[in-house]
């Protein structure tokens, strides 16, 4: 009689290619079949040599991507941010392309029916003040909650693993700086986890969506300030450093100098040291309990994240493949703009669609036109000389009350799209609190320079323009 193997359940893991993304990867594929979903071509490409890791490029900004991506998958979790770019110009907001990204895989995990989602976020402190990176990650857990599939949400504070940013800053301004001139700030306390007892967590809840539902902090067996670790980051390079927390320095003048020495750029920067402010206290839950026992200290943990010099901390996983994917995205020359709007109470995103394509006319009048007809073409031409501009069509079979998509066709101001990915896109989310009026993938006609001093220009002007109109019908 032929005995067959169980089959394995499965389980997608969207950001896959970061460091976070690597281990757990690696630690999920001994028990579970794992889709590794990357926005990198260049890594999606290259094989695994573990076959229980299929690697798969997938645009997180397309809903259908993302429906694709997650066909087939029992469980998730999402270690996705939009710091690393996608676009070779992007006009948005990082919180408000991280909502978006949420949203769809919230939406294509309740379409598959996806058993539970889990995230990655950040301690919250106990006061009323969050820094907007760290509301950003709330944010994003309550959209990922949205469409009804279960989400576990596993908040930590700085993660202490090889090819972390957090970590690479502090190796980084060590070994550089002979003297460390602190803000007040870097006296607030928290709890550094190792990336292996992140991974363990992670471990412990996948599978058990109903015994792991909600918020859980998590984090290492020390309670440490930044100006600690900063010295124990220094014994452990073997170097002696001066120290200095000032009774007064402003963050931004603190934030310059680390990217000015560490070489890091400003996206890490400038959200690390805005959520400096508060103390992160870990609330008593299960899960903490369940990785207390054998818990790595700061110190064994960065030592474990060193390279064999013990000079630098180990390179990132994305490393290898960050010039292919700036050269894709250079040569490709798209665009995407993303503005986050106020949703007029009892509106959806088809009204603010059509709302928004009759006033254009209106706002740009006497000189562009638009015109929308019953099938859901839209037209925009300049009036004199009589100028076809841009072409779109509206897609019926991808939008819903929610979210109205409409494909960038033709027009002066577009080049031939043979894939279709060019599109307008309005999406509602967080209980129909906010509209996302967002261009993907969007590829101009003009030179490129003349584009991004042009036309870029004018479009987010009109959209701030429209932003302050709904937010006046809002009040």
């Amino acid at each position: 009689m032929v005995m067959t193997q169980p089959q394995r359940p499965r389980v997608a893991i969207a950001g896959a290619s970061g460091f976070i993304g690597t281990a757990v990867s690696s630690a999920l594929a001994d028990a579970y079949e794992v889709r590794a979903l990357t926005r990198s071509p260049a890594r999606a490409r290259a094989p695994d040599p573990d076959p229980h890791i299929d690697w798969r490029h997938c645009d997180l900004f397309s809903g259908p991507d993302v429906v694709a991506g997650l066909a087939g998958c029992d469980y998730a979790v999402y270690l996705v941010h939009s710091l690393a770019p996608s676009s070779r110009l992007t006009q948005a907001n990082p919180r408000d392309m991280d909502l978006i990204l949420a949203d769809n895989f919230a939406r294509a995990a309740a379409a598959n029916g996806v058993q539970q989602i889990i995230v990655v976020g950040g301690l919250i402190p106990e006061s009323f003040r969050i820094s907007p990176l760290l509301w950003s990650r709330r944010e994003v857990e309550l959209v990922l909650a949205s469409r009804g599939t279960a989400v576990t949400a596993l908040r930590a504070g700085l993660v202490v693993g090889a090819g972390g940013s957090a970590p690479r800053l502090l190796v980084d301004l060590v070994r550089r700086l002979p003297v460390l001139a602190l803000p007040p700030s870097a006296r607030s306390l928290t709890r550094p986890i190792a990336l292996e007892d992140l991974v363990r967590a992670v471990q412990l809840c996948l599978g058990e969506p109903e015994t792991y539902r909600g918020a859980f902090d998590i984090g290492g067996p020390e309670c440490l300030n930044y100006e600690e670790m900063l010295r124990r980051t220094a014994e452990v390079l073997g170097v002696r450093r001066l120290i200095i927390t000032l009774p007064w320095l402003p963050i931004w003048i603190a934030a310059a100098t680390a990217r000015a020495f560490s070489g890091a750029p400003s996206e890490v920067v400038g959200p690390a040291l805005e959520s400096l402010p508060q103390d992160t206290v870990i609330r008593d839950n299960p899960v903490q309990r369940a990785i207390d026992s054998g818990a790595m200290p700061f110190r064994e943990a960065l030592k474990a994240a060193l390279a064999p010099s013990h000079r630098h901390l180990c390179a990132s996983p994305r490393q290898p493949i960050q010039g292919q994917d700036r050269e894709l995205i250079r040569e490709a020359r798209r665009v995407r703009s993303i503005q986050r709007i106020i949703l007029p109470p009892g509106q959806d995103a088809r009204w603010v669609a059509g709302n928004y394509f009759r006033w254009l006319g209106t706002c740009c009048w006497p000189f562009v036109a638009t015109r929308l007809d019953a099938t859901g073409r839209c037209d925009v031409t300049i009036r004199f000389p009589r100028l076809h501009l841009l072409s779109l069509q509206r897609r019926a079979e991808l939008s819903d009350p929610q979210r109205e998509v409409y494909a960038i066709t033709g027009g002066l101001l577009s080049r031939p799209d043979s894939l279709g990915h060019a599109r307008f896109e309005f999406q509602t989310l967080l209980d129909d609190r906010y509209t996302m009026a967002a261009i993907h993938d969007y590829a101009p006609a003009l030179p490129w320079y003349v584009y991004r001093w042009t036309q870029a220009v004018a479009h987010l002007m009109v959209m701030r323009r429209y932003q302050r109109r709904l937010a006046r019908l809002a009040r």
